[in-house]
């Protein structure tokens, strides 16, 4: 039986350095996140003849691109991989005992405009996907517009914002997510991803898990949320309550006073809304052998885990290496009705 093995491929500016690394390579990590947050790439080289702090220190600014290989994992004479995106590098640390640089990539350019510019900037009688599609253009990015709702808006403004926390903004009043990954701003809706089917079933004691945890709650939960909107100038109120089916056992209610045209629109805000609040009510963290194909945004059943069972969307997926190929999950259960 052959050795398993897995190691990282990283190409810099084209060329592929990974030779050059396995000789310092002390170890490695990629977090990959469902929304909000940048993924990142961070890799640590043991640097006692001083190469990486001197003339092989890489040019913060480069980009890199990188790939998990797996060497005889699933049976002998068998390789995988999983391609981790491209990332720009903006941070390097070298420190001392022991001797080692650590180098960190991450997802979001900062040699683009989408952060530290603030911005002034109106848009009339547009739409979300237009907005995006303008500042990924500005970014030299793609747009990747990955869900049928595209609120429209009579009058917008940027007033002062960076690029990407006024998209974000957007986005979080309408209730979808927003990444930056792979030279791509990605919006989509996270009810549509918990909808599809699990790739995978973990069920206790069948897979090789190291650690795990998780935590169930009702802080912050709501059992039902109403929007009620008055338009002064139309002299009309629209009201509308949603409460899913098994809601929290919990009396608060969630008020939202957002501006609303029908009351098809409200149930839809009403929906997202509630959904936004009360997403994080059970979530489980799993550690486990190095596994290539846990993403975030994919959805996985977990069995044999008492009242923790059910279906979650991977919020995080860390994969890593120091002693050995690891994977480490962020869980959080899928939300039924909403």
């Amino acid at each position: 039986m052959q050795a398993r093995r897995a190691h990282l491929e990283l190409v810099y500016e084209n060329v592929d350095i990974t030779a050059d690394l396995q000789p310092h390579l002390a170890n490695w990590s990629y977090t990959d996140n469902l929304s909000g947050q940048a993924d990142d790439l961070q890799i640590t080289l043991e640097d006692r003849e001083q190469l990486w702090a001197g003339d092989w220190m890489p040019e913060k600014g480069a980009k890199v691109t990188a790939k998990i290989i797996r060497e005889n994992w699933e049976e002998d004479g068998k390789t995988d991989e999983l391609a981790l995106g491209q990332f720009e590098l903006d941070e390097i640390e070298v420190g001392n005992p022991p001797s080692a640089v650590t180098i960190k990539g991450t997802s979001i350019p900062e040699s683009s405009s989408l952060r530290g510019e603030n911005k002034n900037k109106a848009w009339e009688k547009t739409n979300l996907s237009v907005i995006a599609g303008d500042i990924a253009g500005g970014a030299s990015l793609e747009l990747f517009y990955d869900t049928e709702d595209d609120p429209e808006y009579d009058r917008i403004e940027q007033t002062e914002e960076y690029d990407l926390a006024f998209l974000q903004r957007l986005c979080n009043d309408a209730g979808l997510a927003l990444k930056v990954s792979d030279s791509q701003i990605v919006i989509f809706d996270e009810a549509k991803y918990e909808q599809q089917e699990p790739i995978d079933t973990i069920i206790r004691g069948q897979v090789r898990i190291t650690g795990y945890s998780g935590r169930t709650t009702l802080t912050g939960m709501y059992s039902s949320c109403r929007v009620d909107y008055h338009d002064a100038e139309q002299k009309e109120s629209i009201k509308y309550e949603f409460t899913p089916d098994n809601p929290p056992k919990t009396g608060r209610v969630l008020v939202v006073n957002e501006r609303v045209k029908s009351v098809a629109e409200a149930e839809r805000l009403a929906k997202k809304k509630l959904r936004d609040a009360n997403k994080d009510g059970t979530t489980f963290s799993l550690t486990l052998v190095g596994e290539i194909k846990y993403l975030a945004g994919l959805t996985v059943n977990l069995v044999g885990w008492g009242k923790f069972d059910g279906k979650y969307i991977i919020t995080q997926a860390g994969h890593g290496q120091q002693s050995g190929y690891e994977t480490k999950l962020e869980l959080r259960k899928c939300l039924e009705g909403y």
